[in-house]
């Protein structure tokens, strides 16, 4: 999260009302659910990828949301840091020997990233912002070069977004071939293409400790394990192609993060068995979900430790999902609408 999102998200927050991590994943969640949903604009675009469709709009469903009474807090934690583990959990260190094993490719310029995933939105009843409910089948395929994102929503039509440089304008009469999705364009979109979003986590050192210091120090979460593990999050689920030595580091490091634990015989979304890395944040389970063989990514989910309420009512029982998202495995392509 960079911070000019944290300082919108903090100034929207009615006062009176105590700050949990399941009400900041459930506003979150909201957030997200709102920009993805069909026919919601972002500027002159069309929604994009999970992270850059929502960020575009988020003042504008922050001010929807303060009209609506809608509780919205940060996403991070904000609990302070436990004592660090002493040791690798033993299960995260076996995935990391195992994951820097294999190979990650790295895409032309000019081919694509296909990305298709389920999404699960728990929006409580009630809520009026976010238009998507249930079960979404989303693919993605973001151009390696980020010029380009193309995306279906439930087998709709395939709509092709371009993608404008840091200072670009759009082009005269907003029509470019092979484009029907309009535009988006800004810094923080062209960070977090594929290409960008590859520089900077190859970058990453390979060591755990100093990788965990990065992260801490790039999130300014020195000192909350909560928004620390929650940005490892974002990272795995955002980058598609992370290197296998970084990918072993960031599971060492996770390892090293205070009240880490593995919960074998999960399923995902997709229905599909998994092993979760597990964190508890006040009263919300947060899981990163991993394929209990190979140990690549699958997924992430929240879940509910007790009831919870807000302003009163009942919005979530506990043991209920709050969100729930399914990775169904990345591909290189040469072509976007190409699935194999």
């Amino acid at each position: 999260m960079i911070d000019k999102e944290i300082v919108l998200v903090r100034e929207a927050r009615p006062a009176d009302v105590p700050a949990d991590s399941a009400a900041k994943a459930r506003a979150w969640a909201r957030l997200r659910a709102e920009m993805e949903s069909p026919g919601t604009p972002a500027f002159e675009a069309r929604p994009l990828h999970r992270r850059l469709g929502w960020r575009l709009g988020a003042v504008g469903v922050i001010a929807a949301g303060a009209a609506a009474a809608v509780v919205v807090t940060q996403v991070v934690g904000s609990a302070p840091a436990g004592k660090p583990n002493t040791g690798p959990v033993p299960s995260l260190e076996l995935a990391a020997q195992a994951i820097e094993q294999q190979t990650v490719p790295k895409p032309r310029a000019d081919q694509w990233v296909y990305a298709p995933e389920l999404r699960n939105w728990a929006i409580a009843p009630g809520n009026t912002i976010g238009t998507l409910r249930g079960k979404v089948k989303v693919e993605q395929w973001w151009r390696f070069d980020g010029r380009r994102v193309a995306e279906s929503v439930n087998g709709s039509k395939i709509t092709i977004s371009a993608i404008l440089r840091p200072g670009e304008k759009i082009p005269s009469g907003h029509v470019i071939p092979g484009v029907n999705g309009g535009f988006a364009w800004g810094a923080g979109v062209w960070k977090r293409s594929p290409r960008g979003l590859y520089d900077y986590v190859a970058k990453l050192p390979t060591d755990p400790s100093a990788l965990l210091a990065k992260i801490r120090h790039d999130t300014q979460a020195a000192d909350d394990d909560d928004a620390t593990f929650y940005r490892i999050q974002e990272i795995l689920d955002d980058d598609k192609l992370i290197p296998a030595k970084t990918n072993a580091a960031i599971y060492r490091a996770l390892a090293m993060i205070s009240g880490v634990r593995i919960v074998p015989g999960v399923k995902d979304l997709a229905g599909r068995s998994g092993v979760a890395v597990v964190r508890d944040q006040d009263t919300t389970r947060f899981e990163i979900i991993l394929d209990p063989k190979t140990y690549q990514y699958r997924g992430w989910r929240s879940v509910a430790l007790k009831d919870q309420y807000a302003r009163k009512k009942l919005i979530a029982h506990a043991g209920q999902v709050l969100n729930d998202f399914a990775d169904q495995g990345m591909r290189v392509v040469d072509q976007p609408g190409t699935r194999g």
